[in-house]
């Protein structure tokens, strides 16, 4: 005996209704995980930098805007060299900053901000790579250091602390660069803290939270994906930190709404550089990270003296 169908007019009305709506819920998933929302983030983006262009262009006096053109152009070109490698944009604008008439909590300011943004682009980016629950102990040990660097870069004269960073990223750099065999260094969470608290640390002195976690990642023989997945995420949670310490001990306070200008600037430079980023090789990945741990640390040679 075979079951009676159903003969329900509700049910049949409510599956014909529903059927339409598959197929077009189907396209919007679709269409946002695909290039539609890409492009109408970057068409937003450069609306948004044309904007901030014209309040700097005529909201302020001639001499102010000129260091304010002068800023975006350093944080962009920043922003698309550090994106390559997802690490080193404070170190790339703060030797920029140096030569600027910037007072440099401000400077710091301004760079974690801009970097906070760009950490966000490039974590969401590599997001289906990352593995939390390793990260965690670093993120603890990165946060205790935080404060003390916020203190050296708010109370003393920290050039002589920036000058040697300096020294030992330059010197890693030309290291990596030129030795012939790749140094493989296992791991364990202790090597993990020690690194997250030099970086958190560097952070806080120097808006720098991913250079000892960058070299350490260097060290374990991953793959590009696999290191950015590691030091960005600490990168960006060291930035909101710093940026937090920064409002709490810095005198003057910190002026997000005015540093929110340069914010377009960055991301657009993060995008062009993340799109470099997906088509090298793991070995020019590794090419490029060497040389931007020279670069970064001839910047704070610079920024020191």
């Amino acid at each position: 005996m075979q079951p009676l169908a159903s003969t329900c007019p509700f049910d049949s009305a409510r599956a014909s209704r529903s059927a339409p709506c598959r197929p077009a819920i189907a396209r919007l998933r679709e269409w946002m995980r695909g290039r539609g929302v890409a492009r109408m983030s970057l068409a937003v983006l450069v609306l948004w930098m044309i904007c901030e262009l014209g309040r700097i262009a005529l909201g302020v006096a001639d001499g102010d805007a000129t260091l304010l053109f002068t800023i975006a152009a350093i944080v962009g070109l920043s922003a698309l060299m550090s994106s390559i490698a997802g690490f080193a944009f404070a170190a790339l604008a703060g030797s920029c900053f140096a030569y600027l008439p910037v007072e440099h909590v401000d400077a710091v300011q301004t760079i974690v901000l801009c970097s906070i943004a760009i950490q966000l682009y490039g974590v969401w980016n590599i997001r289906a790579s990352i593995r939390w629950t390793p990260l965690w102990p670093m993120f603890a040990a990165g946060m205790v250091t935080v404060p003390l660097g916020v203190w050296v870069l708010v109370h003393v004269h920290g050039s002589a602390y920036v000058a040697g960073l300096g020294v030992f990223l330059t010197a890693y750099g030309c290291y990596a660069v030129f030795r012939r065999e790749p140094l493989v260094v296992r791991g364990d969470a202790w090597r993990d803290a020690v690194a997250a608290a030099l970086g958190g640390f560097a952070g806080g002195l120097a808006g720098l939270s991913g250079s000892f976690v960058t070299i350490w990642c260097s060290m374990r023989g991953w793959d590009k994906r696999r290191q950015r997945a590691v030091y960005q995420p600490f990168i960006l949670a060291m930035q909101v930190v710093t940026l937090a310490w920064i409002a709490r001990q810095a005198p003057t306070g910190i002026h997000a709404m005015q540093d929110l200008r340069f914010i377009p600037f960055a991301l657009i430079g993060a995008v062009a550089g993340m799109a470099v980023f997906q088509r090298i090789t793991s070995r020019q990945f590794h090419v490029v990270l060497s040389a931007l741990l020279i670069v970064s640390g001839v910047g704070l040679l610079s920024r020191s003296l």
